[in-house]
């Protein structure tokens, strides 16, 4: 193991504990024997954390306590399931309403100078599914279109100053200004947001700057056959990934069946990181940098100039935010156990964003090397570094959420709704097989609005989905949570139902809804 893996192991954490005057007893059984096995997990992420640094005393314990964290969690479930009981659960004290329902697709809410409810639909999902891409004024239960025709996956929009500024996927992607009566104006065009991933919501910045991110097109670096499965390497035979600052590549190179020939089975590929389908990496093989990457955050003023790339190195930055302290922060997906170079256990991350950091991608999970023994997938060899040489790694995550629970969007809660100061996230749960952890031992994450102490590192549930697929009267796959500014409520985009089997998915037009928790 290099040095470098040492010392990441050893400054890294699962996170602290926070001290409280008193554990929270949920009033639910089932709850509590959730929190159980939570923690047994924690313990074993802990312990082989341990492990890699060569305690191999942990390496006995890791199995134990995951073990137990398995029994619990078959517990619970088998406790959720009981005759009678509810079909989710929300923190004591707080009510749910819909507002509105029959949302296709929506990816966000948003709300003007005025107080004013917005929600976005975002046009596009994975699979051939496609919808109207557009955002709607919500009058109690009518829906209004204020801008419609818009690009999808339109991952982010916000109002400023009587101007809607919006976030728009494909190929390329964009950044359009929108003044409701004026017409429309791009700002930036030109982005990578194709592939496996998009682009982000939007974030302004005290100075006046807006900030967005692009993800990366493949889940490790290398084009494969998974991204055949998700349909878009037909598509764009030639694309890959792009990075933002120039790398030197290792060399490795990955077999794969020639799914571009017109029998993949006669043929054969070899293809590196950084590199279209089909073409090999040679070690030592310096990639230059451009503007227009993958796995970046940027930012532009206002009137579309002084683009710049922020920080570089994410997998998947969906929600981006200011705190309240003025720091901006990015929540980032992990990566999963599938392609040519499948990286397994890691977890969704919440990150300090400093300008010019480097967050890790392709060769670091969550802030540790994906040489770990944690990643390494089940009945392969010990993953290898993508990169001959890494830039420093601009820290560690403040949080560390489940894996595969598909973190996506977040706010701060202010004092009025109580938790002030706490995250509220959005967690719209696994796509299905393919990112799915076989370890994952029967549990599914996401499905869920979790909130979280930065600080401690303590993340506790909100809401949470207990029958996911049903698409019953209560949120499915949350995507995005906002407060709003005028009655200090928490407003919850239900992206709909989204059935993942083994090849494809299979959303549900019209299953999505925008909800609004308040205090009871």
């Amino acid at each position: 193991m290099h040095m470098r893996e040492v010392e990441l192991l050893q400054g890294a954490s699962a996170g602290p504990v926070e001290a409280t005057p008193g554990p929270e007893v949920p009033d639910d059984p089932a709850v509590l024997v959730a929190e159980l096995a939570e923690l047994a997990e924690q313990a074993a992420t802990e312990y082989e954390v341990g492990a890699g640094q060569g305690q191999h005393a942990f390496e006995a314990v890791a199995p134990v306590s995951a073990e137990k964290s398995a029994v619990l969690r078959e517990i619970a479930q088998r406790m959720e399931l009981r005759p009678g009981q509810s079909d989710y659960t929300l923190e004591p004290g707080y009510a749910m309403e819909r507002v509105v329902s029959g949302l296709t697709y929506p990816t966000s809410v948003l709300f003007d100078g005025e107080g004013g409810v917005y929600v976005v639909e975002g046009g596009f999902t994975y699979g051939p599914a496609k919808g109207p891409a557009r955002v709607l004024k919500v009058d109690g239960q009518r829906l209004t279109v204020v801008v419609d025709g818009l690009q999808g996956p339109v991952s982010g929009a916000l109002w400023h100053q009587g101007t809607l500024y919006v976030a728009e996927g494909g190929a390329p992607g964009r950044i359009s200004r929108v003044v409701p009566g004026q017409g429309r104006t791009t700002l930036v065009s030109g982005l990578r947001t194709f592939g496996d991933h998009y682009g982000s919501e939007l974030a302004l910045s005290p100075d006046g700057y807006l900030y967005f991110g692009v993800g990366t097109a493949t889940n490790s670096g290398v084009v494969g056959f998974d991204n055949y499965i998700l349909g878009w390497l037909v598509q764009h035979p030639h694309e890959h990934d792009v990075p933002a600052r120039a790398i030197r590549l290792a060399g490795d190179n990955y077999w794969d069946l020639n799914w571009l020939a017109g029998d993949p089975r006669r043929d054969q590929a070899w293809t590196g990181a950084f590199k279209p389908f089909g073409t090999p990496a040679r070690a030592g093989e310096v990639i230059r940098g451009r503007l227009m990457a993958n796995g970046a955050l940027y930012r532009v003023r206002l009137d579309g100039s002084g683009l710049e790339v922020v920080a570089d190195g994410f997998r998947n930055v969906f929600g981006l935010r200011f705190s309240p302290d003025g720091r901006l922060l990015a929540l980032n997906h992990g990566f999963d156990g599938r392609g040519l170079r499948p990286i397994e256990g890691d977890w969704d991350s919440l990150w300090e964003v400093v300008k010019g950091g480097w967050y890790g991608w392709p060769d670091f999970a969550s802030g540790l090397p994906v040489t770990a023994p944690r990643f390494r997938p089940r009945g392969q060899p010990q993953l290898r570094f993508a990169l001959l040489e890494h830039p420093p790694l601009a820290g560690q995550p403040l949080l560390r959420l489940a894996p595969h629970s598909a973190s996506m969007k977040f706010d701060f809660a202010p004092r009025e709704f109580g938790f002030a100061g706490q995250l509220f996230i959005a967690q719209f749960g696994p796509g299905g097989p393919m990112t799915m952890d076989p370890r994952a031992a029967g549990a599914t994450p996401g499905f869920r609005v979790v909130r979280a102490n930065p600080a401690s590192g303590q993340v506790r549930d909100f809401y949470v989905n207990r029958r996911p697929g049903t698409g019953g009267n209560w949120p499915e796959r949350p995507i995005d949570v906002k407060f709003c500014p005028r009655d200090r409520c928490l407003y919850l985009v239900d992206f709909g139902v989204l059935e993942a089997v083994p090849g494809h998915f299979i959303p549900h037009a019209g299953s999505g809804s925008l909800w609004r928790i308040r205090r009871a």
